[in-house]
């Protein structure tokens, strides 16, 4: 199996059954101006329902990202504070 590491989802579109997505990577930060320049980097092609798949599964893993962020959240919240020395 061989990773794919993008910075950011471009695009998308879809025909003739398939499902491209885009993806790019940071090319160069600009700190003067503040901007930030991208350039792509990949692309996936996948069939309409391996996508909508793909999507099924993408939702159960942003839920439980927001569960687990929630949680440590309430926890960092529920701490005592540090005893004083």
């Amino acid at each position: 199996m061989t990773d794919l590491f993008v910075d950011r989802f471009m695009r998308f579109n879809v025909g003739q059954g398939v499902v491209r997505l885009d993806f790019a990577r940071v090319e160069d930060v600009d700190g003067e101006k503040n901007e930030i320049k991208m350039s792509p980097s990949s692309r996936v092609v996948m069939p309409v329902d391996g996508f909508m798949h793909f999507v099924e599964q993408a939702n159960k893993l942003k839920e439980k990202i927001i569960e687990q962020s929630e949680m440590t959240t309430r926890e960092q919240t529920n701490k005592p504070d540090s005893e004083e020395k």
